[in-house]
């Protein structure tokens, strides 16, 4: 019998005190969070006699036989119980003994099981050992190597230079064109609420790159924003051009550890190309001064264009992992 038990949260207050605690939690499991996308969820601790030694954050099917990844939420699954006073070995050790308890017992409750883990997550070799000798590719975890990028924006917080700062002389010098470009034109960042402008630019972009628009997504996404904003968990801003017409919108959403770039759009007919770039470089200083941020996670360096936009901002470069127990081989390459 495992000395490990999994229980289910009733008490989301002490709940979202054990996410901001642990190294591995973010605010996609935090109970506004996973309240506001709209999907069946399912959290539980891993408890140790009556001591919480882990978190599990979960999303369901629409039936709830499965656990599986979701656009809005960029991290989940498994996060950990940090104590300091514990020897590394001791804590890498029962780490390693805490997932494979997971794992064992989301192999029992759910098929398939996809997680994306907060890049805090370190070892996977519990993933990648479960039924190691199994030649049946539904009994073992595939395991997808991810990136993302974290920015420190701490110098915003004081610095009125920002060309004297390291970060802006990290910047990729296109992007250090498009920010003067947008001072010496008249641009501006606003902080905003319009939710529905963000959702039109959306809609927008996807038509022009050919691909569907969801509406029942873009639904989701206008709740979740409207939620976040609401309780001060998220953060809308617009860069407008001298006329005061609004060409590109980013949102960020925050915890205690850091904000994470969480949508971002603009309008195509504009032709003031650098409101982008103006709209996230403004939107790191509001975040430093105004909210108290020290770093941005930049999530969603995984294809060309979109990697390299985000990286031109300098940040470093972290992996992190989604997981994956499908059904058939077929279900890893949706």
């Amino acid at each position: 019998m495992s000395k490990y038990s999994l229980t289910p949260v009733h008490d989301f207050e002490k709940w979202d005190e054990f996410v901001e605690k642990s190294l591995e939690g973010t605010i996609f499991s935090s109970s506004d969070y996973i309240q506001a996308i709209e999907k069946p969820h399912e959290l539980f601790y891993v408890l140790k006699g009556e001591e919480k030694k882990a978190g599990v954050s979960l999303i369901l099917s629409d039936d709830r036989s499965g656990c599986v990844l979701d656009d809005l939420v960029i991290y989940n699954g498994i996060f950990f119980n940090f104590d300091p006073t514990m020897k590394s070995v001791k804590s890498r050790t029962e780490r390693f003994e805490i997932t494979e308890f997971i794992i064992q017992e989301l192999d029992k409750r759910y098929l398939p099981v996809e997680m994306a883990l907060a890049p805090q997550f370190e070892d996977m070799r519990p993933f990648l050992w479960h039924n190691y000798h199994s030649a049946l590719s539904e009994k073992i975890y595939n395991c997808d190597l991810r990136y993302t990028s974290y920015l420190d924006i701490s110098e915003l917080v004081f610095n009125k230079n920002e060309e004297n700062t390291k970060l802006f002389r990290n910047l990729d010098t296109l992007r250090q064109r498009n920010i003067r470009e947008g001072r010496k034109k008249g641009a501006k960042v606003v902080a905003g609420r319009d939710i529905q402008l963000f959702l039109d630019f959306y809609s927008e972009t996807l038509r022009a790159q050919e691909q569907s628009v969801d509406a029942k997504k873009e639904q989701r996404m206008g709740n979740l924003i409207e939620s976040l904003l609401l309780k001060g968990k998220a953060f809308m801003y617009s860069s407008e051009n001298s006329d005061g017409e609004v060409g590109y919108i980013t949102i960020f959403c925050k915890d205690k550890k850091r904000a994470y770039y969480l949508f971002g759009a603009g309008h195509l007919q504009l032709a003031d190309r650098y409101l982008g770039t103006l709209s996230f470089w403004e939107a790191f200083g509001y975040l430093a001064r105004d909210q108290g941020v020290r770093q941005v996670d930049l999530e969603g360096v995984n294809s060309p264009n979109r990697g390299s936009f985000k990286l031109s901002f300098g940040g470093d470069l972290r992996s992190y992992f989604q997981v994956y127990k499908p059904h058939n081989l077929s279900d890893l390459h949706r």
